[in-house]
């Protein structure tokens, strides 16, 4: 238990501060570009773990349409809702809205699949969710001009569509070795963002310096290939409830990083719509973390 604890912290911190590298790489790369080299980057280091632990690649070929909706939802339209989101938001304020995840779990599991008991705990923490949400996206914000309003939807879009992929996972595959699982998944994406990049962007004629390929190394490497062997391990290990909260841990870090590497501004409203959103989330899965 205090392993998928450990584990839980890591991949907060490193999940979270990942939007601070995509907005850095943004600077210089066209955004399907870079999330083509962050998978690729990735997808090396994935496969050169299943060599180095001699894992079965070919014996789990069998999954490729649970694999095929994994890239889909969990790699190409996240990453790419992601990166369109930072062109209009902070990175700070992405990080936040991650927070869309366990709340739409709830809303999938509860309210639609009536898998999960519905009770006034819970909706009130739906509730606060949302509230939390608008108070940290700003009314003067959702009303102005746009900009930020359509960044926000970006990732909220991008992150609901996870929360689907989510509660797929453990459905579609269960027990399976998350290093084999990952790498067949972000494989796949990594093809599909290839194509993408090079019939919507020009990733050849791509400006790169030291900095940009630490980034994209420390990108691909630590938040991609180890960050989603984290992430499906505690799913298949600790449960979709307990992977989840890792989301209690990503607006931290991502505000925290936005603020020191990228200078961000956050401001006080910000920081209690944070706090709102945390107690809302724990209210929804108060129950399950009992028992985890």
């Amino acid at each position: 238990m205090l392993t998928n604890f450990f584990i839980l912290i890591c991949l907060g911190a490193v999940w979270g501060g990942a939007f601070s590298l995509i907005k850095f790489g943004l600077r210089t790369t066209g955004p399907i570009t870079e999330m083509a080299v962050r998978a690729l980057i990735a997808l090396v280091a994935l496969l050169v773990t299943c060599l180095i632990l001699k894992k079965d690649l070919r014996g789990n070929a069998g999954h490729w349409f649970a694999y095929l909706v994994f890239a889909l939802l969990g790699v190409v339209q996240l990453w790419l809702a992601d990166a369109y989101s930072l062109e209009y938001i902070t990175a700070g304020l992405a990080s936040v809205m991650v927070a869309v995840t366990p709340l739409a779990t709830f809303v999938i599991t509860a309210l639609i699949l009536r898998a999960d008991k519905i009770t006034f705990s819970n909706v009130a923490g739906l509730l606060m969710g949302v509230v939390g949400l608008v108070l940290v996206i700003g009314i003067d914000n959702i009303l102005a001009d746009g900009t930020v309003l359509l960044g926000v939807l970006f990732v909220i879009g991008g992150f609901i569509l996870f929360a689907v992929n989510g509660v797929l996972a453990p459905r579609l595959i269960s027990g399976g070795d998350p290093i084999v699982s990952t790498t067949y998944y972000v494989g796949i994406g990594c093809v599909i963002l290839v194509v993408m990049a090079f019939v919507f962007e020009k990733p050849l004629s791509t400006s790169w310096n030291e900095y940009n390929i630490l980034a994209e190394l420390a990108f691909g490497i630590v938040a991609t290939a180890g960050g989603y062997v984290a992430f499906y391990y505690l799913l298949n290990n600790a449960g979709a409830f307990f992977a989840s909260t890792v989301f209690y841990l990503m607006p931290v870090f991502g505000m925290l990083s936005g603020v020191i590497f990228l200078g961000d501004k956050t401001s006080l409203t910000q920081i209690i719509g944070i706090g709102v959103v945390l107690v809302g989330i724990y209210l929804i899965d108060r129950e399950k973390l009992k028992k985890v």
